[in-house]
């Protein structure tokens, strides 16, 4: 596997994954955490990061040509006070082409007041739902269910 370095803000990500949650050829969008039928993600997120300080964000996304990106957030909160103020954000995107070759592209770490975190995983949230729907409505759900998350790359 390739790495990149991108040389840009971990932020920018956002961005990016937002212009491939509104692709036309996304047929499967899967997240971890994992969340129960009864719960919000972004509730889910939040709520890591207020108790644990931590909290890690996968957003597996594969489109028709066979390409699969891996979205990969990592946000450590400022543990100097009960209610954490800042977060410390690292990010990387890992691109697997149609042919099956892989790429790590890799962000510079920043610094983030919490708050603008929080409104980002809520706008998040609708963009994930809007993207799952549009997968359901083009019957394409099957697509790579037989590959576990995030585990088949060598």
């Amino acid at each position: 596997m390739g790495t990149v370095n991108v040389n840009k803000p971990v932020t920018t990500m956002l961005g990016e994954l937002s212009n491939d949650l509104n692709r036309d050829d996304l047929v499967l969008v899967e997240r971890m955490p994992q969340i129960k039928e009864t719960e919000r993600y972004r509730d889910v997120v939040i709520n890591m990061l207020k108790e644990f300080h931590v909290t890690l964000v996968l957003v597996r996304l594969v489109f028709k040509s066979g390409e699969v990106k891996g979205y990969v957030f990592l946000v450590k909160a400022d543990d100097s006070s009960e209610v954490p103020g800042n977060g410390h954000v690292e990010g990387y995107v890992i691109v697997r082409d149609h042919r099956g070759r892989m790429t790590k592209y890799v962000y510079n770490p920043e610094e983030a007041p919490l708050d603008y975190l929080a409104r980002e995983v809520l706008t998040f949230a609708e963009l994930y739902r809007k993207a799952e729907e549009r997968v359901i409505k083009l019957g394409l759900t099957e697509a790579y269910r037989d590959r576990g998350f995030f585990t088949d790359y060598e």
